[in-house]
């Protein structure tokens, strides 16, 4: 984490009872540092802070006067949990806690040398609750007390000595008792604070501008990005000073008025794209801090279309070191890596709330009147992001807004089977539980999933409406099932929480297993497979062959032949040029086929054998009827897909093969769409080729597998690595897999195919297709409920795999495909998806879009493409 200069301590003159930026005050005099707590961020206490303030203590002691300046040392907790920093000292705390929903004080023993001149209530005289005169130690210790006090933040007096404790249960717990002298320092006002920093505000304010002019022309166009907060309102003040004079802000549509209205009044240009948060809500569920969807809907989206139109540019911020951990390493510049047209510079990283405050102040820039009614975090009026604290803020003063939301909470709650803390307590907020917050579920006995997810509860049933509770909970249940299956394998693909990635049909992504598999390989034994005698070799070539057999297994294949070849297309080559063909040969395929499944048996043409190409019903199913005719004409080999790429319906193999024994033809199958989604067994199909790709079932590309039941074919590459032995006029080639593997293979991509296979098999192939078959099930019914959208997907759920196609009207597919990626971060393919002659019969010149699901693809995506697709077509 970067260390800003003065990060961790706040100076202060004690001569005109100040805080200062710098070691110097005004006045000439040197300052004292005053340690903080992390994360050391500080902000002047406003109008709402110190009326809460007052309120609190005028409760426990009675009419005690308030310095104009106090200052605020926000730090951890279970939610507002402010250090309160008066006269140059620890005063206290300032807790919310968020199940009482109640704020407190918790006074520090540097408070008393000045409360002690005012407090008339809230002091417990030790003295009356002893007995005897012996002298009782007393800090640290738990007392009895003999009359009932008001439990809460106490002080303490006892003989010559005063402290602070705490009261609860008739009993006080004495944190401190130290001598005391009273103090009675002046009370400056923030004016004053201000002209004592003047020295330093300008130095910060010249730094600030010196980094906007060295960057404003770096790209072609030069903004500012305006959030509506103090930290943005003070980047905007200096880049017009520096002669940036465009600016804008992003309106999400869950903005408070008071927002809208402060940003009118400054002249900058409002973006009003963002999509529907609450419609995407019904699909997604509530946003979370670790699940930060709305922000990808409703601002990087709009902030990418806009920039679509403006080009690159360079844009100043107001983002700081101090906000979060994840800005604490932020540098001057940096690319924005979701979008690429835009540099980002933050001129005020290294500013604390404190300094921003102040230099507002000193330049007299209007700010955000939200500040001043007790918000510190400005921006959506429902983020997760913000505190409960600041949320029971806002129910006053908006209730038409926070209700809204609290009853969308509490029916998300219920229809999800969630505890009423769900929404009481703001648990809402994480989607994984942080320490903090799964302590307070210890503390209340709220059920939490080893996962960190909140438990369903048991609801009790009544009996009106029992029917509808036990559907909603076996609803629930499911979801919840799927959710935690879908976490829980979502760790191990660190790429998939960039975006929403749907084009799996394509090529899936890889597991950390496969991936650290194929870094092992290079790191520690790489080296060829084959005859070696050294170690390497050894490993390499026993890791190699057991991938071999773990494929074999997987597929249920152990009594053919398993060849790795690069791809399902070399697979169905190596079978089409191995197969001696002779004039009259029949060929027969179907119109759901890949190019690959086609364009070889096409070529067979030269050496005269017919192709004959099976259509398909209304239903998208094969035409088993019109196959079995043109196989009983006589057929050498039948080649179809056991699940299409581009519709996604599943054939019926097993039936397939008899009728192809039954006329003593072959059969091919393309299992490259099947393998990956569910379970897949040859010698149970009776097919006589099975071709699949590796890297469609989470291996590394260049991986691919043809297995024979005989190895019936002959090797279409000859080379080392396939012989036994080699002689002047011939060669005996090598029995077995290698037979066919001629020269250097893919040797860590074979690796990493059979950790695949152990990834797949660890998870359960039946478990992955019930799974998927969920997801596609609610994915083909959200979007066929979208006016305007059409769906090419089977109606029966068991014939089908996660691949869904569909269009929109009125635009070509590559135009929905570019704005899923650009407007809302989601990958999907568009096109013929090799698949042309497919898209033809179906009447389909330009192709579809096709979204094709995985065992990483969850719910919540699901629900955000369809509501992205619905966005679109309102756009139209």
């Amino acid at each position: 984490m970067r260390e800003p200069s003065v990060k961790k301590e706040l100076f202060w003159c004690d001569s005109c009872n100040i805080p200062l930026i710098g070691r110097r005050c005004g006045c000439g005099r040197e300052a004292r540092a005053i340690p903080l707590l992390e994360p050391y961020d500080l902000r002047p206490a406003l109008r709402a802070d110190c009326d809460l303030i007052q309120r609190l203590i005028n409760e426990r002691f009675g009419a005690v006067p308030l310095p104009d300046i106090i200052l605020l040392n926000k730090t951890g907790g279970r939610d507002r949990s402010d250090l309160i920093i008066m006269n140059g000292s620890r005063f206290g705390w300032l807790l919310f806690d968020p199940v009482s929903r109640q704020f407190s004080l918790d006074i520090a023993v540097e408070s008393l040398s000045y409360l002690l001149n005012y407090a008339a209530d809230g002091i417990v005289n030790l003295d009356d609750h002893f007995d005897g005169d012996k002298k009782v130690r007393i800090g640290g210790k738990r007392f009895p007390l003999k009359e009932s006090v008001r439990e809460g933040t106490v002080i303490v007096r006892y003989r010559r000595k005063y402290g602070t404790g705490v009261v609860r249960d008739g009993h006080i717990r004495v944190k401190e008792l130290v001598q005391v002298s009273r103090v009675n320092p002046p009370n400056p006002d923030w004016k004053k604070a201000i002209q004592q920093n003047e020295y330093h505000l300008k130095l910060m304010e010249r730094d600030a501008l010196r980094i906007i002019k060295k960057h404003k022309n770096d790209r072609p166009t030069a903004n500012a990005s305006f959030s509506g907060g103090k930290d943005s309102a003070a980047v905007l003040h200096l880049a017009r000073k520096a002669g940036v004079d465009s600016a804008f802000f992003i309106d999400t549509g869950i903005e408070l008025p008071e927002t809208i209205q402060y940003i009118e009044s400054q002249g900058v240009h409002i973006i009003r794209k963002a999509g529907d948060f609450f419609a995407a809500a019904e699909k997604a569920g509530p946003p979370g801090k670790d699940h930060r969807w709305c922000c990808k809907l409703l601002k990087l989206h709009p902030l990418r279309a806009y920039l679509s139109e403006i080009g690159p540019s360079v844009t100043f911020q107001g983002n700081r070191w101090y906000e979060s951990w994840n800005r604490a390493d932020l540098d001057e510049t940096s690319q924005n890596p979701a979008n690429p047209l835009q540099l980002n510079v933050s001129p005020i990283r290294n500013w604390r709330a404190f300094e921003v405050f102040l230099y507002l102040w000193w330049q007299n820039v209007p700010i955000n009147p939200l500040y001043d009614m007790g918000l510190e975090r400005i921006g959506c009026y429902l983020c997760p992001a913000m505190l409960e604290s600041e949320y029971e803020q806002l129910r006053s003063l908006h209730p038409e807004l926070t209700d809204r939301w609290d009853r969308f909470l509490i029916r998300w709650a219920e229809d999800h089977g969630l505890p009423d803390a769900y929404h009481t307590m703001g648990l809402w907020r994480w989607k994984a539980l942080p320490p903090k917050m799964r302590e307070l579920c210890r503390e209340y006995e709220i059920p939490v999933n080893k996962d960190f997810t909140l438990r369903e509860n048991q609801v009790q049933k009544k009996e009106e409406g029992m029917l509808t509770r036990e559907k909603r909970n076996d609803e629930s249940q499911e979801r919840n099932t799927s959710a935690h299956f879908s976490e829980t394998i979502r760790r191990d693909f660190p790429i998939i929480h960039d975006c929403i990635y749907l084009d799996s049909a394509a090529i899936s992504l890889s597991p950390e297993p496969v991936v650290n598999a194929v870094v092992e390989f290079e790191h520690r034994y790489r080296s060829n497979v084959g005859r070696g005698i050294h170690r390497f070799t050894q490993i390499a070539s026993q890791r190699y062959w057991h991938a071999h057999e773990k494929v074999a297994r997987f597929i249920g294949g152990e009594e053919g032949t398993t060849v790795f070849t690069k791809n399902t297309t070399e697979s169905i080559n190596m079978v089409a040029h191995g197969l001696s063909w002779k004039p009259g040969d029949r060929v027969i395929t179907t119109i759901l086929e890949h190019h690959s499944n086609l364009l070889p048996w096409r070529a067979l043409a030269e050496e005269g054998v017919e192709l004959s190409v099976i259509g398909i019903r209304p239903d998208y199913s094969l035409d088993l009827k019109s196959l079995e005719e043109e196989i009983k004409k006589g057929a050498r080999l039948a080649a179809i897909t056991h699940a299409s790429n581009a519709i996604g319906v599943v054939t019926p193999v097993k039936e397939i093969a008899k009728i192809c024994r039954r006329y003593n033809t072959l059969l091919l199958i393309d299992a490259a769409q099947s393998i990956p989604h569910m379970p897949v067994n040859v010698g149970d199909i009776g097919c006589d080729f099975c071709c699949f790709s590796g890297h469609k079932m989470l291996a590394p590309t260049g991986t691919g597998v043809l297995w024979m039941r005989e190895p019936i074919i002959e090797p279409m590459m000859l080379g080392g690595g396939m012989i036994e032995e080699v002689h002047r006029d011939g060669f005996v080639p090598i029995e077995g897999y290698q037979k066919y593997e001629a020269g250097t293979p893919n040797i860590s991509g074979g690796i990493g195919l059979g950790v695949a296979v152990d990834y797949l098999n660890t998870i359960g192939m039946e478990q992955v297709r019930c799974y998927e078959e969920g997801l596609t099930t609610q994915l083909i019914k959200s979007l066929s409920q979208i006016e305007g959208v059409t769906v090419f997907a089977p109606t029966d759920s068991s014939y089908r795999i996660g691949v869904v196609s569909f269009s929109i009207k009125g635009l070509h597919p590559h135009e929905v495909a570019e704005r899923l990626d650009h407007e809302y971060d989601i990958l999907v393919r568009s096109g013929h998806h090799c698949c042309q002659p497919l898209m033809e019969s179906l009447g389909l010149p330009n192709g579809t879009v096709r979204a094709s699901l995985a065992l990483y693809t969850t719910e919540t995506e699901i629900d955000l493409l369809a509501a992205a697709v619905q966005e679109i077509t309102r756009s139209l």
